[in-house]
């Protein structure tokens, strides 16, 4: 294992001790949660949190390689699709289950929350505010439109 694997599952067992972020779900089941983290460190914590999750269940190689093609898909709805910065805030949660038969992490539900700042929640209120001006000044003006055109046809 690469020297980054041995550090997430030595990170794992300490997480595991302190502060787990698992809920469990059933049998094989549990729901992960990254907290609050900066986008950037997402892979990092997600794996560390399957490993305290599943490491009594599953192989650890399974759950390392299923996780990181989870991360993969990840990636791309933060990076591409989100157009996330690598220090905004977001949790990411999951349900994922253990199967046996396949050796395989199936995972589901996959939530991706980003979280703004307060000096971001003023400039998007405001903007909402300004449109808001903007359209009520347009619903005025076709107001007046149609009481001439209707004064017109008297």
């Amino acid at each position: 294992m690469s020297e980054e694997i041995n550090r997430d599952v030595e990170r794992a067992e300490e997480y595991e001790q302190t502060t787990s972020r698992v809920s469990a779900l059933g049998k094989n089941r549990f729901e992960l949660s990254t907290g609050l983290i900066i986008a950037a460190r997402y892979a990092d914590k997600l794996r560390r949190v399957a490993l305290v999750a599943f490491s009594k269940i599953a192989p650890k190689d399974v759950i390392i390689r299923d996780i990181s093609e989870l991360n993969k898909q990840l990636y791309t709805k933060i990076v591409e699709e989100m157009k996330l910065g690598k220090l905004d805030v977001i949790r990411i949660m999951v349900d994922a289950e253990y199967d046996e038969q396949r050796q395989k992490l199936v995972f589901t539900n996959v939530r991706i929350i980003r979280y703004l700042t307060e000096d971001q929640c003023t400039d998007k209120y405001k903007s909402l505010i300004s449109e808001n001006e903007q359209l009520k000044k347009e619903i005025s003006e076709l107001k007046k439109k149609l009481e001439d055109i209707l004064s017109a046809l008297k």
